[in-house]
């Protein structure tokens, strides 16, 4: 526990003052949420009533009704939960840093869970300069706390996979949330409390035409129906079915990771309890789950230019733009992309399967992304457009796993290949390859139409 904890300003506890304060954002859960944990042990320790804010706003870029609806559906089950343990549960209509800064002149001290992002760290750092008490961040949302596995960005998956699982043992460990000896419920501070998920929906002014998943309903109580369904019939045959987009052996969590309502820890430990470790089926998952995960997180903590086509490796940059002249048979507008209207089935069922669940098989992510650098004059505007698409759609989006990804498409954390026209040396897929891998035509039956 000691080592997921990080204080981010050189300020003290001060023991005089009314509460202690935890600003709630990326990790929306109670159950193995450490900083949550980390916050009932210091309240009993230092005896003050502990109080949870969850900051809403309306400000941020693609706000819509798709991830606000899913997000506030797990924040209403949360609230519940909460009252349960006797703690304060403050929803507020305002941005995280505003937010939190009305609730600091009574702070002993301040607790904040981990984003790797630009603007949500800088966020973080911001109330640590302004705090006139000790910020405590806590890495609650990782296997292994992001800063101990390196302390610079990690190439390739190989390089950081076994720095991972050498220290992966004492991070899986179990944690008990228990209410803390000082209730705070009936705490006298306005929270921006309504009935239904419509009526806050209804007051945030966010773009309502990207409508919400059909799929996926939010909270953590889903997130566990989908893992019991992950365990008990879809992981003994996830290593040779994880990429084929034609069937649903995905563990589907991944909304669920990006908003914290799930533990990677908790997702861990659940399937250790049921497989041993040295499975191939859970090695191939847990590949997926910890080494490319933490190392997307690896990659937006020390890559400033992480969703930026000029954070890509400097040799595809090179090898791309040597093909800039290159003949494109097709180029496509961005609305052409966004509805889904290419001459390429296949890129256009990926693009519909996102239209309309919010997510994307991982496989058609890949081919997704690598096809907007044939069909865009230039790569950097293929990379804007990929994040663009990203953000706006994906339930997971705006997250270190999208980000990596498209950048991955781009040619980091891979390797140089042969050169071709248009691609240089970056990986190249082709529709080819799907047919030969599946039986693509399943796919689109399912997604190939609005």
């Amino acid at each position: 526990m000691e080592e997921r904890v990080f204080k981010i300003n050189s300020k003290e506890i001060d023991t005089t003052k009314k509460y202690i304060l935890y600003c709630m954002e990326s990790s929306q859960r109670i159950d193995y949420n450490y900083a949550l944990y980390f916050a009932v042990k210091l309240a009993d320790k230092i005896k003050k009533p502990l109080i949870t804010v969850f900051n809403i706003t309306d400000n941020y870029k693609h706000s819509n009704i798709r991830y606000y609806k899913f997000m506030i559906e797990g924040i209403l089950k949360l609230r519940e939960d909460f009252k349960k343990l006797g703690i304060k549960f403050v929803i507020n209509k305002n941005s995280y840093t505003e937010g939190c800064k009305k609730f600091l002149k009574n702070a002993s001290v301040v607790i904040t869970d981990t984003n790797y992002l630009k603007t949500q760290r800088m966020w973080r750092e911001y109330i640590g300069k302004i705090s006139d008490v000790a910020v405590f961040e806590i890495e609650s949302d990782v296997i292994v706390p992001v800063r101990l596995v390196s302390n610079k960005q990690e190439p390739y998956a190989m390089t950081i996979r076994p720095k991972i699982y050498g220290m992966m043992d004492r991070f899986i460990t179990s944690i008990q949330i228990t209410p803390p000896k000082i209730k705070s419920e009936n705490f006298d501070i306005q929270s921006w409390d309504l009935d239904s998920v419509d009526d806050y929906i209804n007051q945030l002014n966010i773009d309502k035409s990207v409508k919400p998943s059909e799929n996926f309903i939010g909270g953590y109580d889903e997130a566990q129906k989908l893992l019991k369904i992950f365990i008990e019939e879809k992981l003994h045959r996830y290593k040779d079915l994880r990429s084929d987009p034609t069937v649903d052996y995905q563990s589907n969590l991944s909304p669920y990771i990006h908003f914290g309502q799930i533990s990677p820890v908790k997702i861990v430990k659940d399937i250790l309890k049921e497989y041993h470790i040295y499975d191939e089926n859970v090695k191939s998952f847990f590949n997926e789950l910890i080494v490319w995960r933490e190392l997307a997180r690896n990659f937006c903590f020390y890559n400033p230019l992480y969703n930026q086509y000029n954070g890509i490796p400097q040799w595809a940059k090179q090898t791309l733009e040597e093909h800039i002249k290159d003949k494109r048979e097709y180029i496509y507008s961005i609305s052409e992309l966004e509805e889904g209207k290419t001459h390429d089935q296949y890129w256009n069922a990926a693009q519909r399967e996102l239209l309309k669940t919010g997510k994307m098989h991982n496989y058609m992510r890949m081919y997704w992304a690598k096809k907007l650098i044939e069909w865009t004059k230039h790569p950097k505007e293929a990379f804007d457009i990929a994040c663009y698409l990203n953000d706006k759609y994906e339930l997971d989006g705006r997250d270190p796993n999208g980000y990596a990804g498209i950048s991955w498409c781009f040619g980091t954390h891979d390797r140089p290949w042969q050169e071709r026209k248009v691609f240089g040396k970056v990986r190249y897929m082709n529709d080819k390859g799907l047919e030969r891998k599946f039986d693509i035509k399943k796919y689109v039956e399912r997604f190939g139409r609005c």
